[in-house]
């Protein structure tokens, strides 16, 4: 099949394409970065998604188009840029495939549309509670409503929880870093449950929903379990680490106010600090999302979580330091 994926430059992109190539698609990529991060054996088109002439181009006789490319980060991104990109993004992007007589799309959207509500299933009506929910939702109602206009069109919409593995650099990966370079502190007790994604599962769990793709809209959870407390996370990439857990324990509240200073800083500098109260809440926040409905359709991952996370950590001590440690080396002698 010939498919498109937007964001291919991005983590699960570059994840999800070079199996699609594995799997026998042939592939084009639209990404508003293609600056060689990862190399391609596949076009790729450098444009911006709200760029509907560039999009026009990239749909052009393909067959199936993934949709990930979206505004996600965490920090510095007003509301506006959300649902410029995310809601807006998507409608160019459908627009175009109704022009090219693509029929087949599968949009990446997240949990966050859910909100705050725990244990969801993909019964759970939405509730997001942050622009960057909002703008998913308002993205999947536009699906939605693409979807009904034509009987032979299908859809299928995954809300992933957490995505860790190589090459990510959010808030997992912060965690790894903090717990492999021993400067972990316990922020309240830890025994929130944190639903977490090893990458290369979620893009299993794509390719197998592509391959039973029929008429009409399909929605899935992503999730793998079991479902695990902060505290097990946290010793489980302690344990493949082969090093010790802090014992210290900051109370949330006063690790929540400690944080507002950075927040503070952050706003005036535009400096992205590690320790944001956004962060902070993040990490004492349970996140229960269960992925119930791909469970009846007989999805095994390929991987455990503790794989994945054996996998991620021995990535960031043998790969990621040893670079950053050589590239800090080369700028020291330049």
């Amino acid at each position: 099949m010939h498919i498109l994926v937007t964001g291919n430059q991005g983590f699960i992109g570059s994840f999800l394409a070079q199996a699609l190539l594995e799997a026998g698609h042939t592939i084009r990529g639209l990404d508003i970065n293609n600056d060689g991060k990862h190399l391609n054996n596949f076009p790729t088109i450098k444009a911006n998604i709200l760029d509907k002439k560039a999009v026009s181009k990239a749909v052009k006789g393909v067959e199936c188009i993934i949709h990930l490319a979206s505004e996600h980060k965490d920090f510095g991104i007003s509301s506006e840029e959300y649902f410029s990109v995310n809601e807006k993004g998507t409608r160019v992007l459908l627009e175009c495939a109704s022009e090219a007589r693509v029929n087949k799309f599968i949009f990446f959207s997240s949990v966050a549309v859910y909100g705050d509500q725990q244990a969801t299933t993909e019964e759970t009506p939405p509730n997001p509670t942050n622009p960057y929910g909002a703008s998913k939702l308002a993205a999947e109602k536009v699906i939605k409503y693409w979807v009904y206009e034509n009987p032979q069109r299908q859809v299928v919409i995954i809300r992933p929880t957490v995505v860790f593995g190589p090459r990510n650099f959010a808030n997992i990966f912060r965690l790894i870093k903090q717990v492999c370079d021993r400067r972990f502190i316990w922020i309240g007790k830890g025994d929130n449950i944190k639903s977490v994604a090893y990458v290369e599962n979620l893009v299993a769990a794509t390719l197998f929903l592509l391959d039973r793709m029929k008429p009409g809209l399909e929605v899935f959870n992503y999730s793998d379990e079991p479902h695990m407390k902060t505290r097990q996370l946290v010793n489980l990439i302690a344990e493949k680490a082969g090093v010790p857990v802090t014992k210290c324990i900051v109370p949330f509240g006063f690790a929540l106010f400690f944080s507002k200073i950075f927040d503070a800083v952050g706003s005036i500098t535009g400096h992205d600090f590690p320790i944001t109260s956004a962060r902070i809440e993040k990490f004492d926040t349970p996140t229960y999302h269960r992925a119930e409905k791909i469970k009846l359709w007989r999805f095994t991952p390929i991987y455990s979580i503790e794989k994945g996370i054996e996998i991620t950590v021995s990535w960031y001590n043998d790969e990621y330091k040893p670079l950053k440690r050589k590239l800090f080396y080369s700028e020291s002698l330049d």
